[in-house]
């Protein structure tokens, strides 16, 4: 081998040696799966400060990840750091992260901690530092309100979802079903007619109109004429017997 040869290989063999020495050394300060198992760990025994902390270095290395994003931003919320929630949020929108799958991960983890009003308040303040965010969250509030069957936040969500939208027959059955939870029953028929007079067909609506008039015996006959439109799009056991059982009567 000439010396040139030799002395080139010696350079090659030297840089190789010391790109192994940094990676090993990087490793060794800073191992993503040490990281990841500590944040855990904080995170299962409600450290929040030392989860948020791991959380952090997780996303130094790894920005592109939405579960990660999400129980940092539980975390954060834990502590009552909103400003800090903003700047995850910021960050992950900065690396491409679809803002779905953020919110995704934030109300999973915020339920399995037992905290679903965190992932609330996130929305909200969310809501108010990315206001072009706004109809994308108020139709997550409106989805959480419906989960958590609160009837007077689902009709004030369904109303403004529907000004945007005023034949959206999701948003209008959320609206009725608001209505009926808070005892507004007028108003709660009245949407659903509403929602029939849009489409005849919805067997929701008829279910619900039929059910609650069979169970009011000065309006028994308007019953059966939602029943049977329902049951002859999909027929049932129970819708069949209490079409029966009102014939009976």
């Amino acid at each position: 081998m000439s010396e040139k040869n030799h002395l080139i290989n010696c350079k090659f063999i030297a840089a190789l040696l010391v790109a192994t020495v940094c990676t090993v050394i990087a490793g060794a300060v800073n191992p993503y799966p040490t990281l990841k198992a500590k944040a855990e760990r904080f995170f299962d025994h409600q450290e929040w400060a030392s989860a948020a902390a791991m959380f952090d270095l997780m996303l130094e290395e790894h920005p592109d990840t939405p579960r990660t994003y999400g129980q940092a931003i539980v975390a954060n919320g834990m502590l009552g750091e909103t400003t800090g929630q903003n700047r995850l949020m910021t960050m992950a929108l900065d690396n491409h992260i679809p803002f779905d799958s953020v919110f995704s991960n934030v109300k999973e983890w915020s339920f399995h901690i037992g905290q679903p009003t965190l992932f609330e308040n996130f929305l909200k303040d969310t809501r108010t530092a990315h206001p072009w965010m706004r109809r994308t969250i108020d139709g997550q509030l409106l989805k959480y309100y419906s989960f958590r069957r609160n009837g007077a936040e689902m009709i004030a969500y369904s109303n403004i979802m529907l000004a945007g939208a005023p034949d959206n027959i999701g948003f209008l059955t959320q609206l009725g079903e608001g209505y009926m939870l808070t005892g507004a029953t007028a108003q709660g028929i009245d949407i659903y007619k509403k929602i029939l007079s849009l489409h005849p067909d919805n067997y929701n609506a008829l279910i619900v109109l039929g059910n609650w008039y069979a169970q009011h015996p000065e309006s028994r006959d308007k019953a059966l004429p939602y029943l049977q439109r329902a049951d002859s799009l999909r027929p049932t056991p129970y819708v069949t017997a209490l079409i029966n059982k009102l014939k009976r009567r």
